[in-house]
């Protein structure tokens, strides 16, 4: 099973929002690092993968690895 890449809407999630105080939060065995300005967690080994990239570019590598 995939885990998922990015979880949006973070300040609204209510197991997680928590995370977003410490920067992170890891859910299953996987870390994922809080973006403030998005208000989203992404998966900590896509974060590099973000870098150089806008938001909008970032979201579709995320829809096509997701499928």
């Amino acid at each position: 099973m995939t885990k998922q890449i990015l979880i949006l809407e973070a300040s609204k999630q209510p197991y997680i929002a928590i995370g977003r105080h410490f920067g992170g939060i890891n859910l299953e065995g996987v870390q994922y690092v809080y973006h403030p300005a998005k208000d989203a967690f992404i998966r900590k080994d896509w974060t590099k993968k973000m870098k150089g990239k806008s938001w909008e570019q970032f979201l579709d590598e995320v829809k096509a690895a997701e499928q």
